[in-house]
């Protein structure tokens, strides 16, 4: 069986169009498990309703508010089922989301099964990625794989992953990653694997891009913590793969990007935060203007911050605000 962990955070919003999908599955072997962590909107509400309408198949856990890691974590505890899979609350699901993970999993006797996804707006929905070739790897080769061809990502949603390695080794969401918490757990996961399999082409995940989400939202130090999962694989594999310490560098220099444009848009200032990220900009310049992972415009812009923050904010809201 497979338990679908979804954490719940007021979201009364989306959480109706989630569970629609989740309960109009082709496969009848899955558990739906809300975590309900503290909700002050109706949510919790919501989830009894499902709980009781749905017995056997949907159950709940209410729990105080720890964010998002804290009730994956609490669902890891909970879960029934011989596999476990995280969606979201506010994105939906194919009706052959559980049936596609079993069929895979089966096929290739896989310890981790990543499928693909689509990218929806209010107006769109486009495949995340091209069409790639079905890939079987190692465990080492899968941590690659995150961050390098075949670019599995870190999402804890399309990802289907065996309960018993989970908890033989302890794993957890961890804390203070910012929204790499999920990286950092597939990373760490994939180190205990034998067998990984990513097919891109079969879609059956639709990641909801919203403008009030955690990952659209302002500037705040708990965001910079995602600088911390880079520097963590970096310490892990340094001796043995440099082509990815290579890419989690550019990828602490494009965050570091990111968030100083946050940060220079804030209404309040972190003089401290501020120079922590322009150091690393500018400590990781020269490799990240040497990388083909990127164009002339953003090394540009990635300059521009290092020598002067209040000028790339200027120029990059006046070309966000064109692209809008």
């Amino acid at each position: 069986m497979v338990t679908l962990v979804v954490p719940i955070y007021n979201m009364e919003r989306y959480l109706p169009r989630c569970m629609a999908s989740l309960l109009d599955q082709t496969s009848r072997d899955y558990e739906i498990l809300l975590i309900d962590d503290g909700s002050t909107d109706s949510s919790s509400c919501l989830c009894d309703r499902y709980a009781a309408e749905h017995p056997g198949l949907v159950r709940v856990v209410h729990k105080e508010n720890g964010g998002l890691s804290s009730a994956r974590n609490a669902g890891i505890d909970n879960a029934r089922g011989e596999f476990i899979v995280f969606p979201d609350p506010d994105d939906w699901v194919e009706p052959d989301y559980v049936a596609s993970f079993l069929e895979f999993r089966e096929r290739y006797q896989a310890d981790l099964v990543c499928l693909g996804h689509y990218v929806d707006t209010d107006t769109t929905s486009v495949p995340a990625m091209p069409d790639g070739v079905d890939s079987l790897m190692s465990g080492r080769s899968g941590q690659r794989g995150l961050l390098l061809p075949p670019g599995m990502q870190g999402f804890s949603w399309n990802k289907l992953y065996r309960l018993d390695i989970i908890r033989a080794h302890g794993l957890r969401f961890p804390d203070g990653m910012g929204t790499t918490e999920d990286l950092w757990f597939a990373y760490c996961y994939l180190a205990q694997c034998t067998r990984v399999c990513h097919i891109p082409v079969k879609r059956i995940y639709h990641y909801c891009q919203r403008e009030d989400s955690s990952t659209q939202s302002g500037f705040s130090r708990e965001k910079m913590g995602i600088i911390k999962t880079y520097e963590q694989i970096i310490a892990d594999c340094a001796k043995r793969d440099p082509d990815l310490v290579s890419v989690c560098r550019d990828k602490i220099c494009t965050e570091a990007v990111n968030l100083l444009w946050l940060h220079e848009n804030a209404p309040v200032g972190d003089p401290e935060a501020r120079r922590y990220l322009r150091a690393y900009i500018r400590s990781l310049l020269p490799g990240y203007l040497r990388s083909p992972q990127y164009g002339a415009g953003r090394k540009l812009q990635t300059l521009l911050a290092a020598c002067s923050p209040k000028a790339f904010a200027c120029v990059k809201n006046l070309l966000h605000k064109r692209l809008r």
